[in-house]
């Protein structure tokens, strides 16, 4: 069981980082291209979030979102005592929960942030992003597979 975390956390760990990284060094060339009369700047509102979509809640939060992100992070913390008493039905419809806000929190959170912080400069805006994506690439590659399986080994 082990290789096969092992196996997961590297594997995944690494694509998503590189994805994430690409995707920050593309968005980086074509805002300082722009400054330079080369292109158009890309929008810091479009594309998709990662660390939003992976730390919904606490992403939230730190961005103005309070209460929402609070009411997000219950049903993401009651996912771990319903997996412990096995109940699967409310695991379902309760896990469901920050995976979808997640994902559709992932397509937005780029206009929120913006907004939010009023930085309008494509490359400033992604350097605040960069670290909520790393960090959630962190948590569910490495940390959570872990804990995970040191829960139950004992």
């Amino acid at each position: 069981m082990v290789y096969a975390i092992a196996a997961y956390t590297i594997t995944l760990g690494v694509l998503a980082l590189y994805w994430v990284m690409l995707e920050f060094r593309r968005r980086e060339s074509a805002a300082e291209l722009a400054r330079f009369g080369h292109g158009s700047s890309p929008d810091p509102r479009s594309g998709f979030n990662v660390g939003a979509c992976l730390l919904a809640p606490f992403w939230m939060m730190k961005h103005g979102m309070a209460v929402p992100g609070a009411l997000l992070l219950a049903p993401a913390l009651a996912v771990v005592p319903l997996y412990t008493r096995g109940m699967w039905i409310p695991l379902i419809f309760v896990g469901i929960l920050p995976v979808a806000a997640g994902a559709a929190l992932g397509f937005v959170a780029n206009r929120i942030g913006v907004a939010h912080t009023g930085i309008d400069e494509p490359a400033a805006y992604l350097a605040t992003q960069l670290p909520w994506a790393l960090g959630g690439i962190f948590l569910h590659t490495v940390v959570l597979p872990w804990v995970w399986y040191f829960s139950h080994s004992a």
